[in-house]
């Protein structure tokens, strides 16, 4: 009994310093660390029709936690820190929330994972403040901003989205405030890849990125082809007649040519840009006109960076020269003669006409014709319109001639027509 007491004595001492010594190699101590602030239970409010309208501020936020443990223990929080440490806000209980409410909520931390020896003894921030807003949607085209040169003599299409439309979807406040979404595209990525994987971006109408919002998709595939060039000349005519004594001049288009991009099928079928006809019915002076030259391209063809976007065409209009000449009445045609009546005409009737000087000096009363319609014409003199024909580029001024009717078989010394 005696040496029992003694080694009850030898445990004891034994185990007390196997505590110290664990106490002097495994110290109590206290860490800090970082994580991201997590948002659960985000569907109760969804399913009423609302959003936490300062999500994006929210899930940005940092808590800073300080853990009371072993040495050995935070180091295997350090190793392990994003398996075993989280804070998060739960959402579940807002029942009650409505539109505009602000509410505050307390940070849940977890240290471990489930394992004892842990203890958070202070979290930064301690509680957020949520605020509810009504959950908005609406659908925007989408816009390619290409980014930097491709070198000289390479041409990219226009390119191809899928999908070509996206959903934004967030707070009223922030889904009303974007005008556009947009994609980014280095032009050197677009030549070397084709097809490329660009996230989209909201805009606002300062063109500020709009945060706060969630898309309908993740990435859009913007996929480009390799384009040629093509020179193309540039058409116009006009329709409707000048007025009386004037002719039609030159029509020049500025410039004549383009040079317009787009696949090769496509620029074979393409030989000339014909632009709408000019109106020149009653002209008395020159027409100028522009013309868009986008409006006049066929799908899938543009025109190449640097080249002029319009076309402007002039229609000069001359009132040119002026001649008077003789025609002789066996060059006019009676029509329409009625039995019983004879027509009578001068020998001769002077005209004038107009055209360029050259056109001019070459016309001679002899090439000149005209024909007179008869059929209401009774018994008397009568002075009635004619109608000439002309050689091309010449106008005549309106001219008339008398006519006398008498009845067949009457005294007249006048030659019958």
């Amino acid at each position: 009994m005696k040496d029992l007491g003694w080694k009850l004595l030898s445990v004891a001492i034994a185990t007390t310093m196997w505590f110290m010594v664990i106490s002097i190699n495994q110290p109590i101590d206290t860490r800090s660390y970082s994580t991201t602030l997590q948002l659960v239970g985000e569907e109760t409010l969804t399913a009423r029709g609302l959003t936490v309208a300062n999500r994006e501020d929210l899930t940005n936020t940092k808590v800073s936690i300080k853990v009371k443990a072993q040495r050995t223990a935070l180091d295997r929080l350090s190793q392990r820190q994003a398996d075993l440490i989280s804070a998060s806000v739960d959402l579940s209980d807002l029942t009650y929330a409505q539109d505009g409410d602000t509410i505050t909520l307390p940070v849940d931390t977890s240290v471990g994972g489930g394992a004892t020896g842990y203890t958070v003894e202070s979290k930064v921030p301690g509680s957020v403040e949520i605020q509810v807003e009504t959950l908005a949607a609406k659908e925007f085209p989408l816009e390619v901003s290409l980014n930097g040169e491709v070198t000289e003599g390479t041409h990219l299409s226009t390119p191809k989205l899928i999908p070509e439309t996206i959903m934004v979807k967030g707070a009223k406040s922030a889904v009303d405030s974007v005008v556009a979404v947009r994609l980014s595209v280095n032009a050197a990525d677009a030549v070397q890849q084709m097809d490329l994987q660009v996230k989209p971006v909201a805009y606002d109408k300062d063109g500020n990125t709009v945060n706060g919002v969630t898309f309908s998709v993740d990435t859009v595939t913007v996929s480009y082809s390799l384009n040629e060039a093509k020179q193309v000349p540039v058409q116009v005519s006009v329709t409707g007649s000048l007025a009386d004594g004037y002719h039609l001049g030159e029509i020049t288009c500025t410039p004549k040519t383009v040079s317009v991009i787009g696949a090769k099928e496509d620029l074979d079928k393409l030989n000339v840009i014909s632009l709408d006809q000019i109106d020149v019915s009653g002209a008395t002076s020159s027409i100028s006109h522009t013309f868009q030259l986008s409006d006049y391209l066929p799908e899938g063809v543009k025109l190449e960076e640097g080249s002029s976007a319009v076309v402007q065409v002039f229609v000069h209009v001359d009132r040119g020269e002026e001649k008077t000449v003789t025609v002789s009445s066996d060059q006019i045609h009676l029509t329409n003669g009625q039995d019983g009546y004879q027509y009578h005409l001068p020998d001769s009737i002077s005209v004038s006409i107009n055209g360029e000087a050259s056109q001019l000096a070459a016309v001679e009363g002899s090439d000149l014709s005209g024909q007179v319609d008869v059929s209401a014409l009774t018994e008397g003199e009568h002075t009635v319109s004619i109608d000439w024909n002309l050689p091309s580029g010449i106008t005549a001024d309106s001219s008339t001639v008398t006519i006398e009717v008498t009845a067949a078989g009457s005294d007249e010394s006048d030659t019958e027509s």
